[in-house]
């Protein structure tokens, strides 16, 4: 039971879901026709999805003196408020139960907030770095009617588009939880829910969960209803032979994920339907480095692991690409030396531009294009006697102050409570600045103002800066500061590279870069393989796991495995102390595996060729060096051929029959021609073309001829062919042949 006060009847009223602060800048009795309706704000409180309340900012300085009705709520945080159990991206489950409470006050003001002197048609919403981002969400989503419980947003120091904004695996932390609890994670859906909460909240809450560095394990997460991807696509019509290719899994990672849910047309459209008012500090990401950072600096290897973890944890591709920019981006290389001090410096800002600076222009310039009343805003002053070093900037959250004018005060609850001067002018400066915006949807202050919501000292002072509205081609900002001054163009080198090199980089190529061309090679240790719930295990009673090295091990139908979240994780087995770490198959393994066997195959064959020919050259050689044992070779004169021709045919025709390189050539003899050395063959009763003669000390060669038509000059050669095909080639065939062949001679 949560107890709502109210200031302006005095009484008190109870809620049973949801926690509400009221603070109102009048003390006219409600329901009175004479009642002044006053803007109201709402603030959503940030600091963390899972720890932090709306109870300590007070509303009341800013409720006088903007004269606006302040309410600030609570809504569920951690697991009672983010607990996501969908394994299906695009079934329509509730799960964020937080943005829900928050639907459920916004709801509950439009029927009530006039009891306390507020106008539920002027309701402008504020939101701080978490709650930002919840905003965000707010605006964009389905589950909000547009312009009915809200009308303004302000975006303080967070966007939806900050890559920590969103969960990327809710379910693997549900799971985590479902072990802890002694519920099964096979259990369907309702069935796991009904055992979670049945369970003690002690038990739930102790859970020992370790979320990844510069990420959430419990916040929005997409639940298809709060937050939602749009339906399913269609799939497209695959033939039979293209429907068993199995298609390439695409890694999670927040940045797709958002692009997906935000940048969509019916999202972009719901946003440009409010008026926006966002900005950032300088020292937004302060608070990711210890006191020893903070007093002595961090050395280059520090800084590697810093960016390394921030890369693996946010991008899927080309990650060492990603780093090796970033790192070259923030390095001053003027300095020879790099001093630990610059290098934290340096640091610090390469996260604040990516986690915050570079989504909230993002955001500022989706608005922008559709809408043009969008104001952007660097809050670029540090307490003097805050508590945080004086060098780095306005830190995260030292701009809460001067909105909710605790300077004027002296300081309350959290706050400090010295202020100078100055800072007392530039906390009135921009609650001035809220209170306008929320009233007529324009900082600056109207011509028209009425003169009943108080005499401003400052007043004056504003009238010479007018707050110009942000575009796209200008950029135009207020930098505020003691002295507010109209700026443009903040950062927009660094910007720069946010917002369009990296995205650049940040793609999967073709289909035939594997994933491990994207893994970031690191020494740390990896994460402890989290649990999936059942959705997501596989179908079959056994399963087998490639371990890249040609052997496979079966897994029970009960291991549960799932995607991996980084590129160092292992696939382990659910509820296992120790297990056996398998390497993730990515399709690397098996491209160079087949790539080994075809460069095999084809040197075997090539081994298998060149012996084959050098078994040819060896017989043919062979059966002439027995044939010139017995008869001694004759010189060839006046190009003549020699008179054992009949030998040398004998023995290059029996070559020709023993040797297989010869047969398959005569079975092949229609795609190739025949070697050189039986070129004068008959193949297949075609006539090649006859080659020039041989030289005088060449070998002997044979001549083409067709069939039985022989050539008129190679009678010889006509008479030992028909011989041989009878199969009555002897030694007297032989004796004859020369006799015959040495009188040719003569005659000739």
């Amino acid at each position: 039971m949560v107890v709502i006060f109210s200031k302006v009847k005095g009484s008190v009223e109870k809620s049973h879901s949801i926690g509400f602060s009221f603070h109102s800048a009048g003390t006219r009795e409600a329901g009175s026709s004479s009642a002044l309706k006053y803007p109201v704000v709402v603030f959503i409180h940030g600091e963390s999805y899972e720890w932090n309340s709306g109870n300590p900012y007070d509303g009341s300085v800013l409720a006088s003196y903007g004269s606006v009705v302040v309410v600030t709520i609570n809504y569920r945080l951690g697991i009672l408020g983010f607990l996501n159990v969908n394994t299906d991206p695009y079934s329509k489950s509730p799960a964020n139960y937080g943005l829900m409470d928050q639907i459920a006050a916004l709801h509950w003001l439009q029927e009530n907030i006039a009891v306390f002197g507020g106008d539920p048609t002027n309701v402008t919403v504020i939101g701080h770095g978490t709650g930002a981002a919840c905003v965000n969400f707010l605006l964009t989503s389905s589950a909000v009617p547009e312009g009915v419980l809200f009308h303004r947003a302000i975006l303080m120091s967070g966007s939806a588009l900050s890559p920590w904004a969103l969960v990327q695996e809710p379910s693997r932390y549900a799971a985590q939880v479902a072990i802890h609890a002694n519920c099964s994670p096979e259990l369907p859906q309702p069935h796991l829910l009904k055992c979670l909460r049945e369970r003690p909240l002690d038990l739930l809450m102790s859970t020992p969960v370790h979320p990844p560095d510069f990420a959430f394990a419990f916040g929005p997460s997409v639940d298809g209803v709060v937050i939602d991807t749009g339906e399913p696509p269609e799939s497209p019509h695959y033939t039979d032979f293209e429907s068993v290719i199995p298609r390439k899994e695409e890694p999670l990672n927040a940045i797709n994920i958002l692009d997906n849910v935000l940048l969509k047309k019916p999202a972009l459209a719901k946003l440009s339907r409010y008026d926006l008012l966002l900005g950032i500090v300088k020292a937004e990401a302060y608070f990711a480095f210890n006191s020893e950072d903070d007093q002595y600096g961090i050395e280059a290897d520090r800084r590697s692991r810093i960016l390394r973890t921030f890369v693996r944890n946010t991008y899927s591709y080309h990650l060492s690409e990603i780093l090796a920019t970033i790192v070259n981006e923030y390095t001053d290389w003027e300095r020879p030396v790099q001093h630990p001090i610059n290098i934290r410096d340096e640091t610090l800002e390469a996260l604040s531009d990516a986690q915050y600076v570079a989504p909230v222009i993002h955001t500022a310039d989706l608005h922008s294009t559709e809408h043009r009343n969008s104001f952007l805003y660097v809050f670029d002053y540090q307490t003097k006697f805050g508590d945080y070093p004086q060098r780095q900037g306005c830190i995260h959250g030292e701009e809460l102050p001067y909105l909710f004018g605790a300077p004027l005060v002296g300081g309350f609850m959290h706050f400090g409570r010295n202020y100078t001067k100055s800072e007392i002018l530039l906390s009135e400066t921009t609650m001035i600045y809220w209170s306008n915006f929320a009233r007529t949807g324009n900082p600056n202050e109207s011509p028209e103002a009425d003169s009943s919501f108080g005499n401003r000292q400052e007043k004056g002072r504003l009238k010479n800066i007018e707050w110009t509205a942000y575009e796209a081609v200008h950029k135009k900002y207020l930098n505020l500061d003691t002295k507010p001054k109209l700026k443009n163009h903040y950062r927009a080198h660094r910007l720069s590279f946010w917002l369009n090199l990296v995205p650049d980089l940040h793609k999967p190529g073709g289909d035939d870069v594997p994933m491990a061309h994207h893994q970031l090679i690191d020494d740390d240790p990896p994460r402890p393989k989290l649990p999936n719930l059942n959705p997501r295990k596989l179908t079959t009673e056994a399963s087998v796991i490639d371990t890249g090295k040609g052997a496979t091990s079966p897994t029970n139908s009960s291991t549960l495995t799932s995607p991996v979240l980084d590129t160092t994780e292992r696939v382990e087995e659910l509820g296992g102390a120790s297990t056996t770490p398998h390497p993730v198959e990515d399709g690397f393994a098996a491209y160079s595996t087949a790539l080994s066997v075809t460069i095999a195959i084809g040197c075997s064959l090539l081994i298998l060729n060149v012996l084959i020919f050098a078994g040819v050259y060896y017989q043919r050689d062979k059966s002439r060096m027995s044939e010139g044992a017995r008869q001694p070779k004759k010189r060839n004169e006046n190009g003549q051929m020699p008179n054992n021709i009949c030998g040398d045919l004998e023995s290059s025709i029996l070559g020709v029959k023993t040797d297989p390189a010869t047969i398959l050539a005569h079975h092949h003899s229609h795609h190739q021609l025949p070697p050189p050395e039986f070129a004068d063959l008959p193949q297949n009763n075609a006539t090649l073309p006859r080659p020039p003669p041989p030289p005088k000390n060449s070998k002997p060669n044979v001549n083409t001829f067709t069939g039985n038509q022989l050539h008129e000059n190679q009678p010889l050669l006509s008479q030992s062919i028909q011989m041989i095909n009878t199969g009555t080639l002897t030694k007297k065939n032989i004796h004859s042949t020369s006799k015959h062949n040495t009188m040719d001679e003569l005659r000739v």
